[in-house]
């Protein structure tokens, strides 16, 4: 089979090229604009009242209702197919936002070395890390997390950048694969109307505007 190429792998532009599809996308633009503003407000009550509650099955359930409302609809097929067991969940990249959606069923920690740091790190559903020289040193902590039995499962992207879920996957990188024998593969694919789900070098800020300007984007999350 061929491989697909770069420009099948990510969109490059944002809005449709069909023009009955912009001219939807400007009748929807006032009602789009009100729905932005409105959902930054109940985003940052959201954000509140994941703070204030315990991580457990009843918070799930109330944040994944709560973040219907900001437009963000989760779906996933059978969940007995994800073993509880495993500590390392591997899965593709196509959103700023994958963590944040698959937390929304199980909890999981991403961990990042890179990139912002301190609250926003940590706001945005980051496990922070301090600098690791290389690729052995960040598989051996790791490794010692995932040893202790109170620790959650690790959510980690092989792909390292996104793409846009429908042709194919990037390369994956290895190390991932070195933490546990074990690993739960989990794939991912989101949808939304008028526009891209997300553009290749866009920022995490920029995607989530969008994302509060569209009526909705279903992500589904297969085991």
């Amino acid at each position: 089979m061929e491989a697909p190429t770069a420009e099948r792998l990510f969109d490059l532009r944002r809005f449709p090229s069909d023009g009955v599809l912009l001219l939807l996308l400007f009748l929807y633009t006032p009602v789009g604009l009100c729905l932005l503003i409105l959902r930054i407000f109940i985003g940052v009550h959201i954000f509140l009242v994941s703070c204030a509650l315990p991580d457990n099955l009843i918070r799930r359930f109330i944040m994944r209702v709560m973040c219907s409302v900001l437009g963000l609809c989760v779906k996933q097929n059978d969940p007995r197919l994800r073993d509880s067991a495993v500590k390392v969940y591997i899965s593709n990249h196509i959103t700023h936002f994958d963590h944040n959606i698959i937390n929304l069923l199980t909890s999981c920690n991403t961990p990042v070395s890179k990139g912002a740091s301190g609250f926003v790190c940590w706001a945005r559903g980051f496990m922070e890390l301090s600098a690791m020289g290389n690729h052995l040193e960040l598989i051996e902590h790791l490794k010692q997390y995932s040893s202790q039995g109170y620790s959650l499962p690790l959510l980690l992207f092989p792909e390292e950048e996104t793409t846009n879920g429908r042709a194919g996957l990037l390369k994956f990188s290895s190390w991932q694969f070195s933490i546990l024998d074990v690993v739960q593969p989990v794939a991912l694919q989101a949808q939304r109307p008028f526009i891209a789900v997300s553009l290749a070098d866009s920022s995490w800020i920029t995607e989530l505007l969008w994302t509060f300007f569209v009526p909705f984007t279903v992500f589904q999350v297969r085991y």
